[in-house]
């Protein structure tokens, strides 16, 4: 049984308005990092800063202003669909879907490619432009467009060079959005989005109009309304947990920790306390789960895998191992309030905490992930790998791409792999603290290019290395790293199978993976994991879990 039931109230440094270093991908709810600006028609209130979301949006906020505010705001079609959904269903995704596999070599990149310049030509097109085509001579990959009919095309505008530069700026942008949430520039969509207007089927619309004679069908999303329905399941006698299990599975975090604030406010009641008298077992853990914020959440879990019985050291991995240095930065400056909360601490205890929980080389492999310090690409590294693509004269089209080989350094990636090969497999013993020194502090992307010249020297992959030269937990953190780097999908589809396979279920890995990852990369998570199981994840937590943990976890995950 999963239970998770520590002091949930409002974290330190989240709410009020105030910034995480998490970055958000999602409107701001009182400032924002990295993520796109809310859409036309204003903000949504000092909510605290939401972490883990991401939510793919060309343009932004006044991104052509000199366009007639054509580019200002985003575009629709662009734009993740930030509604509410069904419950057991997910949002939908931007056509075409993005390749779930990060191998940037081959048909992924030509794939990713196609994607970004589709997205490009629809932005041309509704900015009034004459789309260019797909320059498939390049790779570009994706299928050619249809021809629009001459009196369509008649009214659009060539493009010029200004408008091309915006147009790189703008895809410069978006990238580096996604580098702040995942040290990637792959796309990823998560399975939860704020809500931003009330549809009409849902269930606070129902009691509004029973109870309020009010229609809320199209208005803007109102913490106070949910908090009057949250307070009706709860009061009296027995629960109606299918509220509370809808509200949680379709508003985001950032609007969860509204929610606890405005309930306060209303009734003068702990949302967090009322929860945790009224539900039980592995359902309430997951409950709370979503009521914490990112960067509590994760230390939250750290503190567990060390203070509890033994030592769960895939906890440890999977997080410390995972996010991004932002990310790890917020949670360490937090994790001594939320491990020894009645004691003044300091922002090495995690370090001590490591030190006293773990030994050896995966002592120092954990240390080393703490800091929260690997290396990272800068904006001008970015800005000179982004080119125009041409066409089969050599002619810029306007639509821009990712030159993946200019964002590392191949020489020191050669190097790099030769020091690997001489560490492990060409000598006697292993030498530990060269796979440390490389695994921790290269940047993503240059780790790809290391794992790549290792195949060229060994004509084997970097797990085969791992497997064969290192052992134990240092083995299983230095291969969740290259997974991680490799694939970050594949490798949590990977622990959500394990965590369900064979007999028993292990709830604490369930809860953890979907509540951590639902509002950045389920959606490509769930393709990996269909692709391993022939299964939907939403199918087999049915057929793992049952009642209202089931209907939870599903609701955060999606049904198709």
């Amino acid at each position: 049984m999963f239970n998770f039931s520590m002091n949930f109230g409002g974290g330190p440094g989240f709410g009020g308005g105030q910034q995480s270093n998490y970055p958000s991908n999602y409107p701001s709810y009182g400032g924002y990092n990295s993520g796109p600006p809310p859409p036309p028609g204003g903000g949504y209130g000092a909510f605290g800063q939401s972490a883990y979301n991401n939510h793919t949006s060309y343009g932004g906020q006044g991104g052509f202003g000199g366009f007639g505010g054509q580019m200002g705001g985003g575009f629709p079609a662009l734009q993740q669909m930030h509604g509410s959904y069904p419950m057991g269903q997910c949002p939908p995704p931007p056509p075409p879907q993005p390749p779930s596999s990060y191998n940037m070599h081959g048909y992924q990149q030509q794939a990713m490619d196609g994607y970004e310049q589709q997205m490009q030509r629809q932005m041309y097109q509704q900015m009034g432009f004459r789309a260019p085509t797909a320059p498939q001579a390049q790779g570009g990959g994706g299928e050619e467009p249809e021809e629009q009919p001459e009196e369509e095309q008649e009214d659009k505008r060539d493009i010029d060079e200004e408008v091309k530069e915006r147009m790189k700026m703008i895809f410069i942008d978006e990238l580096s959005r996604r580098y702040a949430v995942s040290s990637t520039f792959e796309m990823a969509q998560g399975t939860v989005v704020p809500m931003m207007k009330y549809p009409e089927d849902d269930i606070v619309v129902a009691f509004y109009k029973a109870e309020r004679d009010e229609d809320l069908t199209g208005k803007d999303w109102d913490p106070e309304a949910d908090c009057e329905y949250l307070r009706e399941a709860m009061k009296g006698l027995g629960t109606d947990e299918s509220i509370i299990t809808t509200i949680v599975g379709t508003r985001c975090n950032a609007q969860r920790q509204r929610l606890k604030e405005m309930f306060k406010t209303m009734y003068g009641r702990d949302l967090i306390e009322d929860i945790k008298s009224e539900l039980s077992g592995d359902y309430k853990g997951a409950i709370l789960a979503c009521f914490v914020s990112p960067a509590e959440f994760d230390a939250r879990c750290i503190k567990r895998a060390i203070y509890g019985a033994g030592t769960d050291e895939q906890a440890l991995i999977e997080i410390l191992m995972t996010r991004t240095n932002a990310q790890i930065k917020e949670m360490r400056s937090i994790y001594g309030q939320v491990a020894r909360p009645d004691e003044v601490t300091y922002e090495t205890l995690i370090e001590k905490d490591i030190e006293d929980d773990c030994s050896g080389d995966f002592n120092r492999l954990l240390i080393a992930a703490s800091q929260g310090n690997r290396y990272e690409i800068s904006r001008e590294k970015l800005e000179e790998s982004v080119e125009e693509v041409t066409n089969a004269n050599g002619d810029g089209t306007g639509m821009y791409r990712i030159d993946y080989t200019k964002l590392c350094d191949i020489g020191k990636a050669k190097r790099d792999a030769k020091r690997l090969f001489e560490a492990g497999e060409d000598r006697w013993g292993t030498d530990e603290e060269t796979f440390n020194l490389i695994f921790s502090t290269r940047d993503f992307y240059q780790l790809r290019a290391v794992y790549e010249q290792y195949v060229k020297i060994t004509q084997a992959n970097i797990i085969n290395a791992i497997d064969e030269e290192t052992s134990g937990s240092f083995k299983k953190g230095l291969a969740a790293i290259a997974m991680s780097v490799m694939n970050r999908p594949k490798y949590f589809a990977k622990k959500l199978v394990k965590s369900m396979k064979g007999l028993g279920t292990d709830e604490e890995t369930l809860i953890r993976i979907i509540a951590s990852r639902s509002e950045i990369d389920m959606m490509q998570i769930k393709a990996e994991f269909l692709d391993m199981t022939n299964k939907t994840l939403w199918r087999w937590i049915k057929e793992d879990t049952s009642f209202n943990f089931k209907n939870i976890l599903q609701a955060l995950v999606g049904r198709d």
